[in-house]
């Protein structure tokens, strides 16, 4: 009989590492980071006093997080930023008929992220989490005290895992994905420092690409399940109320019934100046109507920066969060609408006859493009996209999306999309008919964490 502890419904859970070993590994990572803030010094300094995002929930992330004080068993879910957040509600909604008499937590690393999930999930204990050196992470899980641990995508800080492992605390990972740089990274990050994947009890990741990764990074193959991608799941509109929000949301941001619409979302820098170029050319093109556009930046600390942009390239602008007060001067104006809120912009998405993805025209790997499409929107972005490649790779087999080769074919696309309703209305019911048929891993993900705690 194995010395492993087995669970009747599912493979051998990992044997606890020594605890010898526990101490010699948390100390290797330990004298690594501490290397590393000693070399960085300098700008780690400089970040935290002139980024609020630097500053932000920093005794938290030092393991000074809330005590939890319930004695129900509580699952630590833990999402990166805003995007994983949400991908995380339904695990919450799902949670009390799943595990009934578990207390969830959910925990985070950006400020827009933390925001989202104290406004989305009120009355679950919300906190920042800890940075991994050894005592940090001790002091964090013996204030939250969780019975199992959840991490979404591929949040794998190896002090966090050793310390559930010394306390027996099992963790699984669940819409996980590992991209080709990423992978390359724990490659060579192997040969030096031994990474503790075997501590993880079961990888649910988004496809069969992403297993084979994990698989070779030395993870037995039994506890590594495709599952599918949970952002499927996370549209936050039924998208037949998108007429009525498409009605109601343009009242309040003051844009015209008969305006066509282009929203960029999740832009980096640069890419604004190229979609305010693409819509300053629409202008004397009265094929398509009247062009306005939204721009919503991925981080919030670009407002200013982007704004300045904005008055710069001679267009009036106003800020979501002055309307719908301002919103007969954005008409009067035909102002672009900057997005300076968290969590909108899955609804304000309705109100687009065409959606730009961000960080796809410059090389950081795309965002997602999931909710526009799940609403039955038009897409369009750019080449840099690997870290959706599955997503993309779905819209693209089934012509729901517009793809550019550069940046250079941008404005082009966008006149001949602002022309062409039908083909427009068409990207749009082919889009929403993939998201339809790529549903269903949250229930599958869950599938994996209630095998976890009943082991």
């Amino acid at each position: 009989m194995s010395r492993r502890r087995r669970d009747a419904r599912g493979p051998a859970a990992p044997r606890p590492a020594p605890p010898l070993q526990v101490w010699v590994l948390h100390g290797l990572y330990d004298v690594c980071y501490l290397t590393l803030l000693v070399v960085l010094a300098p700008l780690f300094l400089y970040k935290l006093a002139t980024s609020r995002r630097a500053r932000a929930g920093l005794r938290q992330r030092l393991g000074g997080l809330p005590r939890r004080r319930g004695e129900r068993p509580c699952l630590w879910i833990h999402g990166v930023s805003v995007g994983e957040v949400k991908a995380a509600m339904g695990l919450l909604e799902a949670l009390p008929a799943r595990l009934p008499g578990w207390e969830p937590v959910i925990s985070t690393t950006t400020l827009q992220g933390y925001r989202l999930a104290q406004r989305s999930c009120p009355g679950v204990l919300t906190f920042y989490y800890p940075l991994d050196f050894s005592l940090v992470t001790r002091r964090a899980l013996a204030r939250i005290r969780p019975a199992a641990v959840v991490l979404m995508e591929l949040e794998l800080w190896p002090n966090f895992l050793l310390s559930c492992d010394r306390l027996g605390v099992p963790v699984c990972l669940v819409n996980g994905r590992i991209s080709a740089r990423s992978y390359r990274g724990y490659r060579v990050a192997r040969r030096f420092l031994p990474e503790p994947h075997q501590r993880i009890r079961f990888y649910g990741v988004q496809n069969e690409e992403y297993a084979t990764r994990i698989r070779n990074l030395g993870v037995r193959p039994e506890v590594v399940h495709v599952t599918g991608q949970m952002k499927y799941d996370t549209i936050d509109v039924d998208p037949d109320r998108v007429p009525e929000l498409r009605r109601d949301y343009r009242a309040i941001l003051g844009i015209e019934p008969d305006a066509w619409v282009l929203i960029g979302g999740s832009t980096h820098p640069s890419e604004e100046e190229d979609l305010l170029a693409a819509v300053a050319g629409l202008a004397e093109d009265a094929a398509g109507g009247p062009a306005r556009l939204i721009l919503a930046p991925r981080h919030l600390e670009r407002l200013a920066e982007v704004e300045a942009v904005v008055r710069r390239a001679g267009f009036p602008l106003v800020r979501r969060t002055e309307l719908p007060a301002a919103a007969g001067r954005c008409a009067a104006e035909r102002a672009v609408v900057l997005v300076d809120t968290i969590g909108e912009l899955g609804k304000l998405y309705a109100v687009a006859d065409l959606v730009f993805v961000g960080g796809s025209l410059v090389p950081h790997g795309g965002q997602s493009m999931i909710e526009p499409a799940g609403l039955g929107l038009a897409i369009l972005f750019g080449p840099h996209v690997w870290n959706f490649q599955d997503s993309v790779a779905a819209f693209v087999e089934a012509h729901a999306c517009v793809q550019l080769r550069d940046r250079s074919e941008l404005a082009g696309a966008v006149r001949a999309l602002h022309r062409d309703a039908p083909r427009r209305h068409e990207l749009g019911r082919r889009a929403r008919a993939v998201v339809a048929g790529l549903k269903g891993a949250t229930e599958r993900n869950l599938d994996l964490i209630v095998r976890m705690v009943s082991s």
